[in-house]
């Protein structure tokens, strides 16, 4: 049997980490928690055994192999770069950074040393979300003309202790959920878009509090996209066909209370039929699967270039101009 892969978890008491990736790697097969550390809180109890001193006491420790980063993002490239110098692997949270810029900067820090770097986005290893993506690329409903995503919830008041708040610590909706949304479209389509339509609400600290924005395709295929910290939650995914509309309801994206999904298909004539998806485990997928490539026995299915060129759009929508 292989040996599991150690890690190592620096920001242990980030919300994404608690609810769901350590979790997941205490529950993963090939995979080990070793040392856990946080800056922000003690260790959560749950976890305590694993604590030490300081971020660099994860990265200093023997059996650590690999390091998860949930901090927040304008922290990811100074402890990506810290990790890979200390050569361990690498599973960023999401966004992998703040621009496309400081992404290839991490990138290159990884490859000279010789490590994986990986962006812990969880949803293509989403059964749910999986179904309705092979559906619509086996033409259930036709050639694809239209998209329409939305990413939306409430985190509180911009004087609540959060970093997405912080435009220097890589905030704002875009960013932070934007890959929900963008990273969906451009999975039937690529990234090869052109940036239509802008509409922001900015937040007194500067960045966007919503964003919504319209990607053209060639062959008039266009894509809609919402992210938004001051809308209730709606998170759904939706594909028109030209036999049919597929929607994605109660999408498969939420980390704390997973649930059935719905997938929803709506005939021209009127009629609707539903399958129910159920959740599976989303992030221990993804957590089986990096330690299957750290040990080289399967290839990460979502190579860092991908993440880049996701970043890159992101740029271009975060820059385009604002429509009236």
């Amino acid at each position: 049997m292989t040996r599991s892969v150690g890690f190592g978890v620096i920001g242990a008491n980030s919300f994404v980490a608690n609810a769901a990736v350590l979790p997941a790697i205490e529950a993963a097969p090939n995979a080990r928690l070793v040392a856990t550390a946080s800056r922000s809180a003690p260790v959560p109890d749950r976890w305590s055994s694993s604590a030490v001193a300081d971020y660099d006491d994860v990265l200093d420790h023997p059996d650590v192999e690999a390091v998860y980063i949930p901090l927040p993002n304008g922290l990811h490239c100074e402890w990506t770069e810290r990790a890979a110098a200390a050569g361990k692997h690498v599973l960023c949270e999401k966004p992998l950074a703040a621009d496309e810029a400081t992404a290839r900067r991490m990138a290159k820090a990884c490859d000279s040393a010789g490590v994986l770097l990986a962006e812990a986005w969880m949803t293509p290893f989403d059964r749910r979300w999986r179904a309705a993506i092979e559906q619509v690329t086996h033409g259930a409903i036709g050639s694809v003309t239209a998209q329409d995503h939305r990413f939306t919830f409430t985190i509180g008041t911009e004087g609540a202790d959060n970093y997405r708040w912080d435009f220097g610590q890589g905030g704002g909706a875009l960013l932070d959920v934007g890959i929900y949304c963008v990273g969906t479209a451009t999975e039937l389509w690529g990234t090869d878009c052109a940036v239509e339509s802008v509409t922001r609400v900015r937040a007194e600290s500067g960045v966007d509090a919503s964003t919504r924005a319209r990607l053209r395709w060639s062959g008039d295929r266009v894509a809609d996209i919402e992210c938004s910290f001051i809308d209730a939650e709606r998170q759904t995914a939706s594909f028109r066909g030209t036999d049919a509309e597929l929607v994605l309801e109660d999408a498969a994206f939420t980390s704390g209370h997973p649930r059935d999904a719905v997938i929803v298909r709506r005939n021209p004539d009127g009629s609707t039929e539903e399958s129910h998806i159920a959740p599976g485990s989303s992030f221990q997928t993804m957590i089986e699967a990096f330690a299957d490539a750290v040990r080289g026995t399967a290839e990460w299915p979502r190579p860092v270039e991908r993440s880049i060129e996701l970043l890159h759009l992101l740029d271009r929508i975060a820059t385009a101009d604002s429509t009236p």
